[in-house]
């Protein structure tokens, strides 16, 4: 019993932090934004042009989705990520089983 304790002690304080993350990564992008959404079948990818600051948040099967800002090298990213770019962005879904749904917030 000592040993499950900090257990549900950890888990709680995981999602009350991870929920505070990803409402401060949503105001990144400004008050004036466009927000899309994607819903990306396994193996397949999305193109996206941006310009300038840009959320992704992922949601779905898996919480895990690749990602490419134009033609550069792959990167993973996990639920959330933060860019200020410009260019085409490229959000891949690897997972052979499961959908993702991309929220994305960006600059106009």
């Amino acid at each position: 019993m000592i040993l499950v304790i900090p257990y549900f002690i950890l888990w709680g304080l995981w999602g009350k932090y991870f929920r505070k993350i990803i409402i401060e990564g949503l105001k990144y992008v400004g008050d004036d934004y466009i927000d899309e959404k994607y819903k990306i079948t396994p193996l397949s990818s999305v193109k996206v042009n941006i310009n300038g600051k840009c959320t992704i948040i992922i949601n779905g099967g898996t919480s895990w989705a690749t990602i490419r800002i134009n033609g550069g090298p792959r990167e993973k990213i996990f639920k959330i990520r933060l860019l200020n770019a410009t260019g085409t962005l490229e959000i891949i879904n690897e997972s052979r089983f499961f959908p993702i749904i991309v929220s994305i917030r960006r600059s106009p």
